[in-house]
């Protein structure tokens, strides 16, 4: 009786130990439409976004957000650009325009979350 007792004891560790090992073994499914290599911040290549009030930019290492000058930036983040993903790095450095406040404010806290 008791070594029967031991040996369900040992057996439900054991499957406890595998279930956690293989959670982190496993790498997390992210779903296609979630995925950040697939998902473009770019409009489409015929859309004409010269005229968009809103960059989204580096300078000086940092995510900012230029209007009219794009010498000087209007908001500078505490988001250091080398921090974030390699796809978004690179669409920072020739800078993402904008359409409309609501849209520059979804991005910057995408970047910042």
């Amino acid at each position: 009786m008791r070594n029967a007792v031991l040996l369900s004891l040992i057996s439900i560790i054991l499957v406890s130990l595998i279930t956690i090992g293989a959670t982190y073994v496993i790498p997390e499914q992210v779903p296609g439409e979630f995925s950040s290599s697939e998902v473009s911040i770019e409009p489409p290549e015929s859309e004409d976004t010269s005229h968009y009030p809103y960059l989204l930019r580096e300078y000086e290492g940092k995510l900012a957000v230029f209007t009219d000058d794009l010498v000087e930036p209007d908001m500078v983040f505490d988001v250091y650009v080398k921090t974030l993903p390699e796809f978004d790095r690179e669409q920072l450095k020739t800078g993402v325009r904008v359409e409309t406040y609501d849209k520059l404010v979804n991005l910057i806290e995408d970047y910042i979350s």
